[in-house]
């Protein structure tokens, strides 16, 4: 290994002074050229993410979910049980009323489709002045009386998401793995556009 780098830099003190200067030319411009190539990409995923529009759903806070939330915060119906039947629209409105109160939160016109097999969510997050669409894919189980779900797919601008977002990703995940819910849920049924939630009080 010493005699192999020894030859290689004997015979870069060997090279004339033009051919160095040609390598670092031409090195440099190879790397400008990716540079501005990254950039472009950059500039037409923005350019493409201010672009959209999603449907903004009305803040609205129902008054099936309102009991429910009630009791949860209130603990007065230990051991009662609960059904409820929330459709699309009711958890677009829902999510929009939560978000309603926090104007720091970069996140907004959340997008909710339920189907048999799984979920899909999105909305429009905030990011360097951009309005960027997020979407995912998941599938929805339960476990242990907690709802939880099994990312399959996230997509930022209709492109594949970057690191950044799939990290917020887990942290939202380990976050919500923290929390303990005052209900169990015993009944987690996802139709086409609406699921079906049964559970009791703790």
């Amino acid at each position: 290994m010493k005699d192999t780098t020894l030859k290689q830099k004997s015979s870069w003190q060997s090279t004339p002074i033009l051919g160095r200067l040609l390598y670092f030319f031409n090195r440099g411009k190879n790397i400008s050229i990716a540079l501005l190539l990254i950039v472009a990409n950059a500039f037409a995923w923005f350019s493409v993410a201010s672009r959209v529009e999603l449907v903004e759903a009305a803040p609205i806070l129902h008054p099936e979910i309102d009991e429910i939330r009630n009791h949860w915060n209130a603990g007065d119906a230990v051991g009662e049980t609960f059904s409820i039947v929330v459709t699309d629209q009711m958890a677009m409105e829902t999510v929009a009323w939560l978000i309603e109160p926090r104007p720091n939160l970069p996140f907004s016109h959340p997008q909710i489709e339920i189907h048999p097999n799984s979920v899909t969510g999105g909305g429009l997050v905030y990011f360097m002045g951009m309005r960027t669409p997020v979407f995912g894919r998941a599938t929805i189980y339960l476990e242990d009386g907690k709802p939880q779900a099994n990312v399959e797919e996230i997509g930022v601008a209709g492109t594949k998401a970057p690191a950044f977002v799939l990290e917020a990703v887990k942290q939202g995940q380990a976050i919500y793995d923290q929390l303990s819910m005052p209900v169990e849920i015993t009944t987690l049924e996802l139709h086409e556009g609406e699921v079906l939630v049964e559970g009791v009080y703790r």
